[in-house]
């Protein structure tokens, strides 16, 4: 008799009894059953090399005799669980090539028969994919979760424990720089982020997502997000300062926009901002000054590969294109309208390539102009609008008039002072007035001053 019979006997008699009985009772059993046919080799006097080779045979042998028909689906699917977490407990000292044969072969003889062990298949694959993580072999291990059919499941899908397994896969996946089906792993788990409650889940879900938007150079999405994460997590400093990094990174390369200029105000105005290299040029860029490419050097230090990539064929990089982008918003709001020529002698680029980049940014709404091409130069309509200065002076007159303090009334220079800011508040007063009346004269008569 050859000991896969001898095992399908045992187990066929010795759980008969106990195929009925509690679930928790059947496992300990089979764990039991399991521990003691390991003992028994362990107590032989051979090499360490030898044994490893002995107990790999004999949890296969174990596998071939709990599928057989002889053995209840009961007893079978519990001794293939303990199966399963005898060879991922390191105590055991099972080694990497023994826990992976031994899994594959689990695998390979109950893949078809999904339904009937559907538990056992998810624990086993989670097991192995462990393994070839821990050998570094990311795609592998990602494969391995990617496999998992919860939807085909018996019973209700628990998301507590399907949602960490889809975050595992997409991150396994980006180490394994493939992109593509990181991003189809995490389109598998948003499906489910409304349904989860748990804190620390909800926090990998965003780390990963941020991580995801910015490998496919969404900056703005990516900026935000890593924002979102370092005003959260106030727990972790030092985690939160590369954090913050991370969003003044992405927002610094993200195209030039009136969206941009806000998340770049919002990292601007956080305490720890000032700690950070970057912090130097976040400020010229909210405060609308132009940068020169020589500044750029020791931010784009601290860029990762991605970030570095080249764009316009090899004419720039992704920071070079982010600064041009940058100068020209700034200058739209120095200049009424300027020849394409010299707009690109200041951004150091050809004529042809100035008027490209803007032909886009206005293309896409991320800045108002008019092109004259015949006669090559761009008519800029500025930052701000009549309607948005209207707008602020409405805020304005509804906010509550703070009264000067009492020292600043007490002395006649104080009084004098008193009299040139009530003239300058009644001309502010009467040029308000003008740009909510006629709108169309005072753009006219500013564009002139200016």
């Amino acid at each position: 008799m050859s000991q896969v019979d001898q095992l399908v006997s045992e187990l066929s008699t010795q759980f008969r009894g106990e195929a009925g009985g509690a679930a928790g009772g059947l496992e300990a059993s089979a764990r039991t059953f399991i521990e003691a046919k390991l003992s028994a080799l362990s107590s032989g006097s051979s090499s360490a090399e030898q044994l490893g080779a002995l107990q790999r045979q004999l949890l296969v042998d174990i596998i071939d005799a709990s599928i057989a028909d002889q053995v209840g689906l009961a007893t079978s699917t519990a001794v293939l669980q303990e199966v399963v977490c005898l060879v991922d407990r390191p105590e055991h000292g099972f080694g990497m090539r023994a826990q992976q044969d031994v899994l594959l072969h689990l695998l390979s003889k109950i893949q078809q028969r999904q339904m009937a062990y559907d538990s056992v298949i998810t624990e086993a694959r989670k097991a192995l994919a462990k393994s070839l993580a821990a050998e570094e072999k990311w795609e592998e291990a990602a494969r391995q979760l990617q496999s998992i059919r919860f939807e085909q499941s018996q019973g209700t899908l628990n998301i507590a424990s399907v949602f960490p397994v889809y975050i595992w896969t997409t991150q396994l996946f980006l180490q394994a720089e493939n992109l593509d089906q990181a991003v189809v792993s995490l389109n598998r788990a948003a499906a489910h982020i409304m349904q989860v409650s748990d804190v620390e889940q909800i926090m990998q879900y965003r780390f990963v997502q941020a991580r995801v938007l910015s490998l496919t150079h969404k900056y703005i999405e990516a900026a935000i997000i890593y924002h979102n994460i370092f005003q959260t997590n106030t727990k972790d400093a030092a985690g939160q300062l590369e954090v913050l990094r991370q969003a003044i990174n992405c927002a610094v390369l993200a195209a030039a926009s009136p969206q941009k200029m806000r998340v770049l105000s919002g990292l601007h105005r956080e305490k720890l901002a000032p700690t950070l290299p970057s912090f130097g040029l976040v400020e010229k860029m909210v405060l609308k000054r132009l940068i020169k490419p020589t500044e750029l050097e020791q931010f784009s230090q601290q860029l990762e590969k991605h970030q570095c990539e080249s764009v316009s064929g090899g004419k720039t990089t992704v920071l070079g294109s982010a600064v041009r982008e940058h100068n020209v918003f700034v200058l739209s709001s120095l200049y009424t309208s300027i020849r394409f020529e010299n707009l690109g002698r200041l951004l150091g680029i050809d004529t042809e390539e100035a008027e490209l980049m803007c032909a886009r940014m206005i293309a896409e709404g991320r800045m108002k102009g008019r092109i004259d091409q015949i006669a090559g130069v761009i008519t800029f309509e500025g930052a701000r609008e009549v309607k948005e200065v209207a707008a602020a002076i409405s805020m304005k007159k509804q906010a509550a008039v703070q009264p000067p303090p009492m020292y600043f009334r007490e002395t006649v220079h104080a009084r004098w002072d008193g009299r040139i800011v009530n003239l300058c508040q009644s001309i502010e007063d009467a040029v308000d007035m003008l740009i909510e009346r006629q709108p169309v004269y005072a753009r006219t008569l500013f564009r002139r001053v200016a």
